[in-house]
């Protein structure tokens, strides 16, 4: 009796502790596998925890930035810079442009961008804290691969006050190339 009391505390310990914090083991044999589908449990749970998508927002009066010889960058008017956290399920996303241009870091998940470019369809693949950009006005399409969700961080610079990051263009021929 006494030891099932002191078991029932520790499971009240182990939840308390959100489940994964408890690592003490069982000795009886009976409750190691309770114990073992209760720690299973817990892992599934947290594997599906994902971080929430955000979009941040606001518009940016004309500048002009001129660090030579690596970057300049123009605004002539009001133009909204963003940043998002993208959460995105495993697959092929939609063939797209943007306005501007866009920086991404992968956080989790492995993603393929593929790009139409006058040599035909080129892709690469990043996996996490790997970064990549996408240049204005280029058709390309993101592909989650894998069976993990992946969590992208992007930067949006010179995106129309307002307007939408990307715009959906239907698919080019990449075999062609």
């Amino acid at each position: 009796m006494k030891g099932n009391t002191i078991q029932k505390a520790l499971a009240v310990a182990c939840v308390g502790a959100f489940l994964t914090a408890c690592k003490d083991k069982v000795t009886s044999p009976a409750m190691q596998g309770a114990q073992g589908a209760q720690e299973a449990s817990a892992d599934i749970v947290a594997s599906q925890i994902l971080p929430e998508p955000f979009t941040v927002r606001a518009p940016l009066d004309p500048f002009f930035i001129n660090q030579p010889s690596e970057m300049m960058i123009r605004a002539s008017d009001r133009r909204d810079i963003a940043i998002q956290r993208l959460v995105t399920p495993p697959g092929p996303g939609i063939w797209h442009i943007h306005p501007g241009p866009s920086f991404g870091i992968v956080h989790q998940g492995e993603v393929m961008i593929t790009r139409y470019t006058k040599d035909g369809c080129v892709s690469a693949v990043y996996g996490p804290n790997q970064a990549y950009f996408e240049v204005a006005g280029e058709v390309h399409r993101a592909t989650v691969l894998g069976g993990t969700t992946a969590v992208e961080y992007k930067t949006r610079f010179y995106t129309p006050v307002g307007a939408p990051f990307s715009t959906a263009v239907p698919a080019p021929d990449c075999s062609s190339k």
